[in-house]
């Protein structure tokens, strides 16, 4: 399905790879994880790309693009939680519900429309930050024949 591969396209390639960064707010308790313990004005983040490529949730293949992991007899409820792109809680992307629909929507209609070609050797490279940027992906398309 068009969804599984957008999905698995999320989960490889996340557009924030460090993941949001989030302070204890001052007043709070102190707040115990994996057996740390944080205090407040202390800033953490959950690492999207690290949590995506965990072969402890995702398996042997976690590294490798199989949009078939998000069918519902693969799919795990571990799978599905740790399934972060838009960051998690009361603190997410407020238009994931759009952004879903769009990706969606644009996906069917550009790969209806063109054919795509790699002219490139090998994976894309990136830079990891903040955001996740790719550096240089050379692809020819041409419109389909209807």
């Amino acid at each position: 399905s068009l969804q599984w591969v957008i999905w698995e396209t999320m989960r490889i390639h996340s557009t924030s790879s460090m993941g949001l960064p989030r302070e204890i707010p001052a007043g709070s308790g102190p707040v115990v994880i994996c057996g740390d313990t944080f205090k407040a004005g202390d800033v953490l983040s959950v690492p999207s790309y690290t949590i995506h490529r965990s072969k402890e949730i995702w398996g042997a293949d976690a590294e490798q693009f199989v949009p078939e992991r998000w069918s519902p007899e693969r799919l795990s409820a571990r799978q599905k939680a740790a399934f972060i792109p838009f960051s998690y809680g009361s603190r997410a992307c407020v238009g994931r519900n759009v952004a879903e629909m769009e990706l969606l929507v644009i996906c069917a209609t550009v790969f209806r429309l063109f054919e795509f070609e790699m002219h490139q050797d090998g994976p894309m490279e990136t830079r990891e930050g903040f955001l996740r940027k790719p550096l240089a992906l050379q692809v020819g398309m041409r419109r389909r024949r209807v």
